[in-house]
């Protein structure tokens, strides 16, 4: 069951411990990230900056990523690349949500689950030309 969202800036806002899978097919390699993911106020919406040591095949070491958030009601936000492009919109009024992203000829279908307040997932699964991965990542107060 999932737990509905309905002030998502207030919601995300703040420091989360993250874990990920991510089950590389296409290279036949397993990884993982573990690290934290901050949610900060910005103009408009919130800056969500990503920091975590990943282990995949042979690396070892950090990785970062940065997105803006748009937030243009209670509960959606559009969700910028750090270059500015978007990547995609999310809606977590009813405590998840379904997402589909076209980059170039790979496909990205995501979903969001709330669990609770401190608690939420987020799963992807890549496929195209250049990428067919899965990432399972748990978000935790």
């Amino acid at each position: 069951m999932s737990h509905p969202v309905a002030d998502l800036g207030a919601f995300l806002s703040g420091r989360w411990r993250i874990a990920r899978r991510i089950d590389d097919k296409r290279l036949g390699i397993l990884g993982r990230l573990t690290g934290c993911v901050t949610f900060t106020p910005s103009p408009g919406g919130l800056i969500q900056d990503e920091d975590g040591d990943l282990q995949f095949g042979s690396y070892r070491g950090s990785a970062t990523r940065r997105y803006h958030l748009v937030i243009d009601r209670p509960s959606m936000a559009d969700v910028h690349h750090a270059d500015g492009s978007l990547f995609h919109t999310l809606d977590l009024a009813s405590g998840g949500a379904e997402i589909l992203h076209h980059c170039g000829a790979d496909v990205y279908r995501g979903r969001y689950r709330v669990i609770d307040g401190d608690r939420f997932f987020l799963s992807w699964r890549v496929r195209g030309p250049r990428k067919d991965y899965a990432s399972v990542t748990r978000y935790t107060r």
